[in-house]
């Protein structure tokens, strides 16, 4: 291959590459989300371990779709929710509120490396919950 073809290769990749890494967590946000992993801090004292399961396994049940940069739509136990939502670059947080409802937000999570993590207090621990985009 001569010189200036694999430099033309090479420009090609490059700019490929920063295109996609270049794209805003707004548009990187835009898909399906699906539950990855679910971990659990509980005090075991208060909690069976088939207790536990079923936490985790409604945990597993949610997922999200989010449509564009102001839609999102939560499923739930085969329940549909729309949302309004809104990606906060200095904390990285995904904050959504249901229509008619707008002075109570909620977090869904963090995005982090190509992750949405949400950690979730309650009155047994907490739950922390990875999605990842299909």
């Amino acid at each position: 291959m001569t010189k200036p073809l694999t430099h033309f290769f090479a420009f090609v990749i490059i700019s490929v590459i920063a295109v996609s890494c270049s794209q805003s967590p707004e548009k990187q946000l835009t898909g399906t989300w699906k539950v990855s992993d679910v971990q659990t801090d509980f005090d075991e004292t208060k909690v069976t371990p088939e207790m536990l399961r079923q936490v985790v396994d409604m945990q597993k049940q949610t997922f999200f779709k989010i449509l564009n940069d102001t839609i999102m739509v939560i499923i739930s136990n085969n329940v549909t929710h729309e949302a309004k939502w809104h990606f906060n670059k200095e904390t990285s947080e995904i904050i959504y509120f249901f229509v008619g409802m707008e002075n109570m937000s909620h977090t869904l999570g963090k995005f982090e490396e190509n992750k949405i993590v949400s950690k979730s207090n309650t009155p047994l621990g907490v739950i922390t919950t990875t999605f990842e985009k299909e």
